[in-house]
């Protein structure tokens, strides 16, 4: 599915391969056509805890004294802060939206719902994107 970005034809697969070889994410599905729209691309997308646990580290924390909610409310911010790095690849003439939303033990990750968009539609839209494939990953 190809989407238009600024002035640029990005393809969804590719863009996903561009995720997955340029960032710590791994892309869990492909959600373009599950968001019912044309002009957006929508990934969901996983990070290792192991990654996580590194930044966290780094910012001065020690995650073995963090309480199981203050780990988890640790885990989303920084994968989401992590996530934000996203904008390097799609450039100026887009906007994203990102919601980190389940700690997944089994698979000892984060999971995530990217939502990428032109710059020109209306961040109440992205926003009501996100929500609508939140609903459909939980």
């Amino acid at each position: 599915m190809y989407v238009v970005l600024g002035n640029e034809a990005v393809d969804s697969k590719e863009f996903k391969n561009k995720i997955e070889s340029e960032t710590d994410f791994k892309v869990v599905k492909d959600m373009c056509k599950g968001s019912k729209r044309e002009d957006i691309l929508a990934y969901n997308l996983s990070v290792s805890i192991d990654i996580l646990n590194e930044m966290i580290i780094e910012a001065g924390f020690n995650p073995k004294e963090l309480s199981e909610d203050e780990l988890f409310d640790e885990y989303l911010t920084v994968a989401e802060d992590l996530a934000l790095d996203l904008e390097e690849l799609v450039g100026e003439d887009s906007v994203l939206d990102i919601k980190a939303y389940k700690w997944d033990p089994s698979s000892n990750d984060i999971k995530l719902v990217l939502v990428i968009a032109d710059y020109e539609l209306p961040e109440v839209k992205v926003n009501d994107v996100v929500r609508r494939l939140l609903k459909q990953v939980e």
